[in-house]
């Protein structure tokens, strides 16, 4: 079959129609009222697998005005939590408000307490238009940008000193800057290193790691033309900087039904490990095919059938978290980019509210339980 080479920088853009929807939510009305934040250093407890979803409510990234609802409803698992995953900054390209919290990471912080759920928060810093790190009098974009560096630290810093969450991860599938610029990646392991011993001196509870896709960095996303793997941007960070290890992991790249996941598909990764636990950003299954003709089956079946490998293939692995895509599909039009239609049903809730099959299985399961 012929690959769709899907970008990640193309994907990524998914993660930006949902902050565009929540800045937007936030300016709509009044600041909820600040809920008290723990104590610095509260961890979560060790045991608790967290069940998520990215921010996701019905209607999104068109409507958000449903996004209470879609609080409350995760809030009201018993081990619910919201992933926000966007950039660092809501001026992508200016970079003038660098240094602030962002708006959707701010406003997923802000409902966490009073509606119950745990705040997962992932920071990423480049999409399709390549990095988003220059700054106004400062304009390289790249990692030698250290007042970007320097800006991007002091806001995680705050973050991490006013909210402590469990979670917080630097980068989103920082693995194909690996693949593309080497020598400035390692420059990225740098920062990284400094912004996570900044962050465990305020919040020593909060669990620190970056996010890798692991279809692209073990070179098993065939059916997307990812054959060539890139172990070397998870080496480069050694063991003694990551609390957690984050993964996005979309198996249908390579494989065209769920039932042809080897036994042995996490391996090369499990082995590297050194048994640093494992956090799943983001995981999931097409429910429709809004692609036409995609290379990968696509149906309800195949999310359980998923779920069911998935659970085989953790089974005795620590995971600390784990993030089914979306609650609610997203609604498209006929020009809806490529990744939106991929990825768009990768949700636990029919486009009218209904839950899919795979909704109860997920939200009450642990692996090899």
């Amino acid at each position: 079959m012929t690959p769709l080479r899907l970008c990640h920088r193309h994907r990524f853009a998914v993660g930006f129609a949902v902050l565009a929807g929540v800045a937007a939510c936030s300016d709509g009305g009044p600041d909820p009222v600040e809920p008290t934040p723990d104590p610095p250093g509260t961890p979560a407890p060790a045991d608790t697998l967290w069940h998520g979803v990215g921010l996701s409510p019905a209607g999104f990234p068109a409507d958000f005005n449903g996004i209470e609802t879609f609080f409350a409803e995760m809030g009201g698992l018993a081990t619910g939590a919201v992933m926000q995953n966007g950039p660092w900054r809501d001026d992508l390209v200016g970079g003038t408000d660098a240094g602030q919290i962002p708006a959707g990471h701010d406003a997923v912080l802000k409902r966490a307490a009073a509606h119950g759920y745990r705040p997962v928060l992932v920071f990423g810093w480049r999409s399709e238009g390549g990095n988003f790190l220059s700054l106004p009098g400062h304009p390289a974009n790249d990692w030698t940008n250290t007042d970007a560096a320097q800006a991007f630290q002091a806001m995680v810093v705050d973050v991490a000193r006013t909210w402590t969450p469990p979670f917080l991860f630097l980068g989103n599938e920082s693995d194909f800057y690996y693949a593309e610029d080497p020598v400035d990646y390692a420059r990225w392991v740098a920062a990284y290193e400094q912004m996570y011993d900044a962050i465990k001196a305020v919040s020593p509870g909060t669990r620190v790691g970056p996010v890798f896709n692991f279809e692209h960095l073990a070179g098993a996303g065939g059916l997307n033309g990812w054959s060539t793997s890139n172990w070397g941007a998870l080496d480069a960070h050694g063991g003694d900087h990551m609390d957690v290890v984050g993964l996005t992991l979309y198996p249908f790249f390579g494989h065209a039904r769920a039932s042809e996941l080897p036994g042995d598909y996490l391996s090369p990764l499990l082995s590297r490990l050194n048994g640093i636990p494992l956090a799943i950003t983001e995981t999931g299954w097409p429910a429709e095919d809004l692609v036409g003709g995609a290379p990968w089956e696509t149906g309800e079946d195949q999310q359980v059938a998923f779920l069911g490998r998935l659970d085989s293939l953790l089974s005795g692995v620590q995971v600390d978290l784990i993030n089914w895509l979306f609650l609610h599909p997203m609604t498209l039009d006929a020009n809806a980019p490529i990744a939106h239609k991929v990825f768009g049903s990768i949700s636990l809730r029919t486009a009218t509210g209904a839950k899919r099959p795979v909704y109860d299985l997920f939200t009450g399961w642990t692996p090899g339980g």
